[in-house]
């Protein structure tokens, strides 16, 4: 199983016809959003966002009933719409279930009969990782481990899996990004998920497992000493 990632802004236009819409409004607010564009807090009216959008207000509340649902804003009756912030402490337990539920993730990957073409998928994120940090590419990095995230957990096939870390996973790219030049060049994270991949694609599904774990371990205490010396108390 393969996924298509929205880009932190969509490509979609409103021109596309009253279809179109909904999803256009949905890609353009998540994209801002995830992106720190709009950061937690920003306070911002309906009719201020479907003046900004170009559209009506139908498919604006559409997209921010579906924004609501995943955790990223909170519409307030007559008062507009939040952008829901994230905590220190929200970021902490975001990062904690995300680590169980990947490395269940690279289990069931490993239990597979044939999971080659899973694999080609996160070997092309990776060497997409590559490719961006010889050309010190950050924002092509971020994208293309975002999609090595998504892959890894889609490429499952379970599907509450799925629906479990799909929200975990956007919010936690609030971080990532919000943090991708207060930190060092993610050259350590880069190999550790070339070798996690080449373990995968050897049947080694303990060492795959492990690498995981480690790398998580390492991340944590990197995540945690970034919110200590920036004393980012949310975002």
């Amino acid at each position: 199983m393969t996924v298509q990632l929205h880009s932190a802004e969509a490509t979609a236009s409103p021109s596309q016809g009253a279809g179109h819409l909904h999803s256009f409004a949905y890609a353009q607010l998540k994209g801002r959003i995830v992106s720190n564009r709009y950061p937690g807090g920003t306070h911002i009216l309906e009719e201020q966002l479907a003046a900004d959008l170009g559209i009506s207000r139908t498919p604006l509340k559409e997209a921010l009933v579906n924004l609501q649902a995943e955790g990223l804003v909170r519409m307030i009756p007559r008062r507009g719409v939040l952008v829901v912030p994230l905590t220190a402490a929200d970021i902490i337990e975001i990062y904690s279930v995300l680590e169980v539920l990947e490395d269940l993730a690279v289990r069931l990957i490993g239990e597979h009969e044939d999971n080659r073409a899973d694999i080609k998928v996160l070997q092309d994120d990776v060497a997409s990782m590559q490719a961006a940090l010889r050309e010190n590419d950050l924002d092509r990095w971020a994208a293309a481990d975002e999609h090595f995230h998504a892959q890894l957990v889609a490429a499952s096939g379970n599907s509450r899996l799925i629906r479990a870390a799909r929200t975990l996973l956007t919010q936690s790219q609030r971080f990532r990004l919000f943090t991708l030049r207060l930190r060092e060049k993610p050259v350590k994270s880069t190999r550790n998920h070339a070798d996690l991949v080449r373990a995968l694609k050897a049947g080694d599904v303990g060492r795959a497992r492990k690498i995981h774990a480690a790398q998580k371990v390492d991340w944590r205490g990197d995540m945690l000493a970034l919110l200590a010396k920036f004393n980012i108390t949310q975002i």
